[in-house]
């Protein structure tokens, strides 16, 4: 089936409408409104008060971010010596007191806890561990909050891992 074509396509010859030449855009000169009445006075304080310390600066005031890499300086160096001092500041910050309390018998304190010393209100830290995972069952003790807990607990079922196979190693 033959495409229909238009009358002015058949001919060839070009459209009335194509030979118009586009107008030129006349740029049109557009003033800021101007104002009816002055700005007032404080309004004009309180501007200049609330851009006083404004700076086109990337950084404000004089001081640059404790990250900040300058031109020519190793980003590693600037990194190690971030985190040395934030490794200081840790050292020399105080310990947060943490403590655990534990319930007992007196009777059964000292066969339980043979390391206790009532007047230095201390107990090895091992006995503890040992009498805390010996009471566990289930879910009662959980020790996700605190990550010393968490690291002591490891290192004490890796303890008895290494017991275990040194046992069966001997046998």
């Amino acid at each position: 089936m033959p495409q229909e074509t238009s009358p002015a396509a058949k001919a060839g010859a070009p459209s009335p409408q194509s030979a118009k030449p586009l107008p030129t855009p006349t740029p049109k000169t557009v003033s800021a409104p101007t104002l009816k009445r002055p700005v007032a006075a404080a309004s004009v304080a309180k501007a200049k008060k609330a851009f006083n310390g404004f700076s086109l600066s990337k950084f404000a005031g004089n001081g640059t971010p404790s990250n900040y890499v300058a031109s020519g300086q190793s980003p590693a160096q600037v990194q190690r010596a971030i985190i040395s001092h934030h490794i200081n500041q840790l050292n020399n910050a105080d310990a947060p007191t943490r403590a655990m309390t534990i319930a007992l018998p007196d009777a059964m304190l000292k066969q339980i806890l043979p390391s206790l010393d009532a007047k230095a209100r201390t107990i090895d830290l091992g006995e503890v561990m040992s009498f805390i995972q010996k009471n566990m069952s289930g879910t009662e003790f959980y020790a996700n909050g605190n990550p010393t807990l968490n690291r002591l607990a490891i290192q004490s079922q890796v303890q008895q891992i290494i017991d275990s196979v040194k046992q069966g190693a001997k046998k």
